[in-house]
């Protein structure tokens, strides 16, 4: 039978898996503080230590895919890391006056933008570009999700 703290720890791992699509929540910092925490409550006799740095490697990992997911991709996209830098400082900033969709328009429009700046007359160079990025900033919070819920199901099967 599962400890009640084991309980708490799978929910709130469960929690920081969904919130992985709601922006500026470190869900993967969250994630690895719970699983520590559990551990702590444990006197770190569960899970096992090669199980907690596992879990808490995969957490840090998905917070690192949230943050360079977008740049990764754009970069892949042939923009610049100067106007991908922009762009997500353009999104961050519509974040906060349109919601979500502000950060999705502000990314692609400025990495569109600026595309249409440095290769004028190239629109298709332009609109490949942005749609990299847009794909990589939407992508990112799947990514995180994706290993999240690994995160939440491999610390399930240990303590259960």
């Amino acid at each position: 039978m599962a400890f009640p703290a084991a309980e708490a720890a799978i929910v709130l791992l469960v929690v920081w898996t969904a919130s992985s699509f709601v922006p500026f929540v470190p869900s993967g910092v969250l994630a690895a503080l719970t699983v520590v925490g559990y551990g702590y409550t444990t006197g770190f006799t569960e899970p096992s230590l090669t199980v907690l740095l596992a879990l808490v490697l995969v957490s840090l990992l998905a917070s690192a895919v949230e943050l360079l997911s977008g740049i990764l991709s754009g970069t892949l996209g042939g923009a610049s890391t100067r106007t991908l830098v922009v762009g997500t400082l353009v999104g961050v900033a519509l974040l906060f006056v349109v919601g979500p969709i502000g950060l999705v328009v502000g990314v692609g429009g400025t990495v569109f933008l600026a595309s249409l700046y440095e290769d004028i007359g190239e629109p298709r160079v332009a609109l490949r570009r942005s749609a990299y990025a847009v794909v990589g900033v939407l992508a990112s919070s799947f990514a995180q999700a994706v290993l999240l819920g690994g995160v939440a199901v491999g610390f399930a099967i240990a303590v259960l």
